[in-house]
């Protein structure tokens, strides 16, 4: 016997042995693709947490800082402000030669850093390297 789609305000028949119309199904289906990409993604940066505790993370980070100590994104708005973070244009996603190539590092202030972070793991986007 078929049933009513459970989603909210549907009248839609579910499909056979699932509780959902074919339009919430597939939306349902959508969102659980979105959400095991995001674990998948935070996963990847935790696994890339080991990376930035070692010693030679740090040492070549101050070294970094000290050549660019004023953020990159805030500097393209004409403002200045102190650099705090080492970012990578590019997510090393645990690739050391990613990791380790200092053209694909840039100099960020915390807040920027975070607000670009934020862009690459929940919003799956990142701008090209200038922007």
């Amino acid at each position: 016997m078929r049933k009513l789609c459970r989603s909210p305000g549907c009248d839609e028949l579910a499909l056979p042995g699932l509780a959902h119309c074919a339009e919430h199904e597939a939306l349902r289906q959508r969102r659980l693709a979105e959400r095991r990409q995001a674990a998948k993604v935070g996963q990847e940066a935790q696994a890339g947490g080991e990376f930035y505790r070692t010693a030679r993370w740090r040492k070549a980070r101050a070294v970094f800082l000290d050549r660019h100590p004023l953020c990159e994104d805030c500097a393209s708005l004409g403002l200045v402000v102190a650099a705090t973070e080492v970012d990578h244009w590019t997510p090393h996603r645990g690739d050391p030669v990613l990791m380790w190539n200092r053209s694909n590092w840039q100099a960020l202030c915390k807040p920027c850093h975070s607000r670009k972070t934020a862009r690459e793991v929940w919003h799956g986007g990142r701008l090209p390297k200038g922007e």
